[in-house]
């Protein structure tokens, strides 16, 4: 059995060398108070003894951690995965480093997590709140301490003092729908999430706002919906929905996200149907999936990995700013583009 070695500190490498903590930490930290030969001493015992500096007791003297704090809804979502991307590239260029905690979609285990956040872990937060998140006073309280917040994606509402990075969902949703009425496709499938998410709500908004704008009946039928927040029981909702619609099949389905699109296409190819011949399908998200599938997926794309970047900048721009002046929320909406393959 090994034995776990003690973890070495401070009040250990002062009794080696016979002087106080103080003058360890000092020298440790470069303070020209301390003479030239005593840190190199203590820096060449540092160096033997195995010496970690801790950074939480670093920055309760200097008040940072260089740390961002990122809470997302889930793990498992490219999306969530590629903002990430775009928030650690930008933190580590501008030396801040992330950490990252899931809210598993629970409104409970968002709270607790800022909560965790609060205490000193972390300098600022960028979170995209739930969709059982209805009130926004966990994170008002947050910033009303001066934890400097940015907020993306799922935003139900406005929220004063934190910055906000989106899209326009509702715009992009009309688009992409457009798109398809214009090819010719008539009764279009709406493939959704759940209810009570705002880019959700903001995308079947766009949906029927290009139904009727172009006079085109509302078919229920056609609607789904899912239910499900775990991708095996997507599938099976998916497969069901158009297993039912058989005899009313549209001819073309805008699906909600990459992943409602790819799973359509696969029911659709499995009942025998031709993409695009019969039935044309549009995803949203355009996350790396869509260009490798045969056929490959035509889709709204989100300027996922900038979405990332932006919150970063905005979150370290607030770093900056003087404490005795009040932070003017800023929104930026980043604009999506429709990237048309062979599935229209």
């Amino acid at each position: 059995m090994t034995l776990r070695k003690k973890r070495v500190k401070l009040e250990d490498i002062a009794r080696k060398l016979n002087i106080s903590i103080a003058t360890v930490s000092r020298a440790l930290d470069k303070n020209p108070r301390v003479k030239q030969s005593t840190r190199e001493k203590v820096f060449k015992m540092a160096e033997e003894m195995g010496y970690m500096p801790n950074q939480i007791a670093k920055s309760l003297s200097s008040g940072k951690t260089n740390i961002i704090g990122v809470i997302i809804p889930r793990y498992d979502e490219p999306f969530f995965i590629e903002v990430c991307r775009g928030i650690d590239r930008y933190a580590r260029d501008h030396n801040y480093k992330i950490l990252i905690s899931s809210s598993r979609n629970s409104f409970e285990y968002e709270r607790d997590n800022l909560v965790s956040f609060e205490k000193g872990l972390v300098d600022g937060i960028i979170l995209s709140p739930t969709h059982e998140t209805e009130t926004f006073s966990h994170i008002k309280s947050l910033i009303n301490k001066g934890i400097p917040i940015v907020l993306f994606d799922n935003i139900k509402e406005e929220v004063h003092g934190a910055d906000h990075v989106l899209i326009d969902d509702t715009k992009a949703s009309f688009s992409a729908v457009e798109y398809l009425i214009k090819k010719g496709r008539k009764r279009i499938a709406f493939i959704g999430g759940i209810k009570e998410k705002k880019v959700f709500q903001d995308r079947y908004k766009g949906y029927l706002n290009a139904l009727q704008h172009y006079n085109l009946p509302i078919e229920e039928q056609l609607i789904l919906h899912c239910d499900s927040l775990e991708k095996e029981y997507e599938d099976a909702e998916i497969q069901e929905f158009f297993n039912n619609i058989q005899d009313i099949i549209p001819e073309a389905v805008f699906a909600c996200t990459d992943h409602y699109g790819l799973l359509s296409m696969k029911t659709l190819l499995n009942l025998g149907y031709k993409i695009p011949q019969d039935i044309a399908i549009i995803g949203f998200g355009d996350l790396g999936l869509g260009d490798i599938f045969v056929p490959s997926l035509t889709c709204v794309a989100q300027p996922t990995f900038e979405m990332g970047q932006k919150a970063a900048e905005l979150l370290i721009k607030q770093f900056n700013e003087p404490e005795d002046v009040s932070h003017h929320k800023k929104v930026i909406k980043l604009k999506t583009k429709l990237v048309v393959r062979s599935s229209t």
